[in-house]
């Protein structure tokens, strides 16, 4: 047995703490080592180890290896009859090994600078017979010698080894499965990654005789491999091929764990206990602190590590970092109180705060940012697996918006935030509740940061989808899906962000994108006659209409020489002012006023489909054309199920009969309704026929218990069973006519960018106002707006008509709203009449010499404004 006296546990700074380890440690022996007394520890004295001093010791199975303090090695054998034998030097052509750990066939040594070398142990029988010393020349392990091994383990059969970027390899016997890689019982000569483990910050790795652990940075511990004796403590006696959690082992802080034959040890830091099979460690426990726990090499972390200067050497170290996980999720650990320890399905364990320094440091260098930038999205992230191994290699999905924040380039953030979103996406449904539970913990500050990368890049792809530049929409919708995701955790956040952060200038990107939308796609000008809008006319112009749907929508009305946003606006609020008006093609709702299909099947149904393209040209073209549709028409084309609020706003009182049926709560409901699963349905011969709700809907009455699927039938047949037909050819030509952009908005926002805002500010009009000519201290300018205060607000609306185009506002109001006033300089202008400009929202307004010529005047211009390009008489 073996062991080291430190005779002062003071802590010092590191490089003193080490000298004085170094210098005040003396080794102690007892039992075979053939000095002392057995049992009895004693001082070590005899051949080679004389004056040096020791710092690192291990033996198994009579092979005894020194690891000294000048990076020598010594080792000693026991030979037969119990008898140690002088023990030898063993050469590393100059490399200095700091540690060294053996198997009952192999020892492994472990160099400073991270190389790795294997020495095989001869049998006692061979080595007595030949008379040759047991130890074989150590031979460098090649095939890892481009990584930098940081930690090693031995079993009896097989080894472990860790390294600097966090991978674990295994290699050697694996019969109970100890080398953790799935293999049942095939041995693997060339050392292999355990897979399972990747992107767990690894802080510890060992090996007992047949199995073996690892141990994260945040007190995770897993266990493979034999288990004959409940050595992993996973409360069975089942071999292990791959990791397994200890789940009996959360939360309890563990720091250290320490393998034997068919036991194990672990040191925990709550009340420092150690847990282990049927054996106690109370008393060694008490005398241990965390500064005289077995000091391990640990695995990069760029905690302060990306502040310091960025040598050449620090360059390729930050590299090899953010090329793997495990870094990263060791990275920024929220050392408070040991906070990261608590680390679970609720909690990430991170620093964020410390994150956000750590990456805005590094920005300061733009071509390291790159570099890093490409060494994530080529090699990090393509790793991260859909089931991770732990909660802990989730950090990874918390840290990495920290990177794309502080990226300038608008393409470097969208490629790499595409990458990441798949990654997310892609994960199992389980760990992507972790997630979202993580999200919703984490502060405000850095939870507003992660909201405003997503609204960024979601604006810019949106920009790139509507120019027709971005072809594959997949990119928008994934990261739209994220942005979604993250509005509904802000919901369940004790401190919730500002909604407003999370919303995209849909009207602004759509205006900006649409001329260059035009240019590109369509630099014809369609013409249609001015015609009354009848079913009859759609149809002979079905050809007309379809030829162009895609196009930005000019029109020219025969016999006028004026065409442009203005007189196409008119187009369409004549058109919707004819569709409201004609029966013929919608059934108009005596309560609401609103229009809906027909409950008949039309002999054709292209007139619909006519009607489609004509709603989608305004959506596409921005066209404010008040159709009366319902809120229900839009849920259906953004597939949005109907409900029975929507039939209430189609047809009140239906809606309201419907609404008492459901809160009539007595058992008599029955005798109270009289009805059954059916509803009357008038035919185009304007017959009434009962229609079926459900099959044998005539033979089940309206009772108690079956009320909700009466409604809920009653409703599905209104707004989708009865004109399924007639939708599905309106559906038709809305999306041949409509961007696909429009699917992004909810079915109140799309009704909106259609039939426009009726909710009319007056007072807002004035002061967005701006003036060519007058100022708004002028006499005419105040003569003006006095006659706006005074009119009626009928006229109020038709100034609008006659200014814009249309007597309905654009998507946010009259706020969003600016008309211009601009003196004409008239040499008489009291004969002349205001002129609207609709393409500009412009009013050529004469300097009236009264307030009565200019209500007269601007009355008139009104009335009669509807005529293109024609001054009135």
């Amino acid at each position: 047995m073996l062991a080291t006296s430190k005779r002062n546990h003071k802590e010092e700074p590191s490089a003193e703490r080490d000298t004085e380890r170094q210098t005040e440690r003396n080794m102690l022996c007892w039992g075979e080592l053939g000095s002392g007394i057995q049992h009895k520890p004693g001082s070590q004295t005899g051949d080679g180890l004389t004056g040096q001093r020791i710092q690192h010791v291990c033996s198994r199975d009579g092979v005894t290896v020194f690891v000294l303090a000048n990076g020598k090695v010594y080792i000693r054998v026991r030979r037969r009859k119990r008898k140690t034998e002088p023990g030898q030097f063993i050469e590393f052509n100059g490399q200095k090994i700091h540690f060294a750990d053996s198997g009952t066939s192999h020892i492994l040594f472990l160099s400073g600078a991270g190389s790795l070398y294997c020495s095989k142990i001869k049998s006692k029988e061979t080595a007595a017979k030949l008379k040759e010393f047991p130890i074989m020349k150590p031979q460098l392990l090649k095939c890892l010698r481009t990584r930098k091994i940081i930690q090693v383990a031995c079993g009896n059969n097989h080894s472990l080894a860790l390294s600097k970027d966090g991978e674990l390899f295994a290699w050697g016997q694996n019969t109970y499965g100890q080398l953790g890689i799935d293999t049942k019982g095939a041995s693997q000569p060339v050392p292999q990654c355990v897979t399972s483990l990747t992107g767990m910050p690894v802080a510890q790795i060992t090996a007992g005789g047949e199995h073996s652990f690892a141990l994260s940075l945040s007190g995770a511990v897993f266990g493979w491999g034999r288990n004959n004796r409940g050595q992993l403590g996973l409360k069975d006696t089942e071999d292990r091929y791959e990791p397994n959690h200890v789940k009996l082992l959360e939360r309890k802080k563990t720091i250290h764990i320490s393998c034997g034959e068919e036991h194990t040890v672990v040191l925990t830091k709550i009340d420092i206990q150690c847990y282990w099979l049927a054996l106690s460690l109370q008393d060694l426990a008490s005398t241990i602190d965390q500064s005289s726990s077995i000091i391990l090499n640990r695995i990069m972390m760029l905690d302060n590590f990306l502040e310091k200067q960025l040598c050449k050497e620090r360059r390729m170290a930050i590299m090899q970092a953010f090329s793997s996980s495990q870094t990263l999720c060791g990275s920024f650990l929220d050392a408070s109180k040991d906070s990261h320890f608590n680390t679970n399905r609720e909690v990430s364990g991170l620093n964020l705060s410390a994150a956000c320094r750590g990456f805005e440091d590094l920005a300061k260098n733009s071509s390291m940012l790159r570099q890093v930038k490409n060494a994530v999205e080529d090699k990090l992230i393509p790793s991260l697996p859909r089931s991770p191994a732990c909660v802990e290699t989730m950090r990874v999905y918390i840290i990495l918006p920290e990177l794309i924040a502080v990226l300038e380039d608008s393409r470097d953030s969208a490629m790499l935030t595409d990458s990441f979103n798949k990654a997310i996406l892609s994960l199992e449904e389980s760990y992507f509740k972790i997630l979202e539970c993580w999200w919703s913990t984490m502060p405000d500050d850095s939870f507003a940061r992660l909201v405003g990368v997503y609204q960024k890049i979601s604006k810019q792809l949106l920009q790139l989808t509507m120019e027709g530049t971005l072809k594959d929409n997949s990119k928008l919708h994934d990261s739209l899906t994220i942005l979604q995701t993250l509005y509904k955790v802000n919901s369940s956040r004790c401190m919730k962000i500002l909604e407003r952060t999370f919303c995209i200038p849909v009207m602004t990107i759509f205006t900006q994108c649409i001329m260059v939308c035009v240019a590109k796609w369509f630099p014809a000008n369609p013409a249609v006659a001015m015609l009354q809008l009848m079913s009859g006319n759609l149809r002979e112009h079905e050809l007309e209409f379809q030829q162009d749907c895609l196009a930005f929508y000019n029109v020219r009305f025969t016999g006028e020489a004026c065409y442009g946003p203005g007189v196409s606006l008119e187009f369409f609020t004549l058109f919707g002012r004819e569709l409201h008006s004609n029966g013929q093609i919608f059934q108009r709702s005596e309560d609401s006023e609103l229009l809906w299909f027909p409950s008949w099947e039309p002999e054709r149904d292209e007139v619909f489909h006519l009607v489609g393209i004509i709603c989608g040209l305004a959506a596409s073209n921005r066209f404010i054309c008040n159709f009366h549709f319902p809120l229900a028409l839009y849920k259906k084309l953004l597939q949005v199920q109907p409900t029975l609020e929507d039939l209430k706003e189609l047809s009140p009182v239906e809606g309201k009969s419907l609404q008492d049926i459901l809160d009539y709560e007595y058992d008599d409901t029955e005798e109270e309704f009289c009805l059954d699963f059916t509803i009357p349905k008038q035919t185009a011969d304007g017959d009434t026929i009962y229609q079926e709700l459900i099959p044998n809907g005539s033979k089940i009455p309206l009772q108690k218990h079956n009320r909700k699927q009466y409604v809920d039938a009653y409703v599905n047949y209104k707004l989708n069973t009865s004109v399924k037909k007639q939708f599905e050819a309106f559906a038709r030509g809305f999306r041949n006519s409509a961007l696909p952009v429009v699917n992004l908005f909810r079915p109140e926002e799309l009704r909106d960018l259609i039939h426009g805002n009726a909710d009319y500010e007056w007072d807002l009009l004035e002061k967005n106002a701006g003036y060519d000519g007058y100022t708004q201290t002028d006499k005419t300018v105040r003569n003006f707006w006095e006659v706006f205060g005074n009119l009626e607000e009928e006229k109020k609306k038709r100034f609008l008509a006659f200014l814009s185009g249309s007597d309905r506002l654009p998507v946010g109001g009259i706020q969003s709203f600016q008309i211009a006033i601009i003196n004409t300089r008239s040499s008489e202008p009291d004969s002349s009449y205001p002129r609207a400009y609709t393409c500009s929202r412009s009013l050529d307004l004469p300097n009236y010499s009264s307030i009565e010529i200019l209500r007269e005047k601007l009355l008139h211009a009104i009335e009669s404004g509807e005529e293109f390009n024609a001054q009135p008489p």
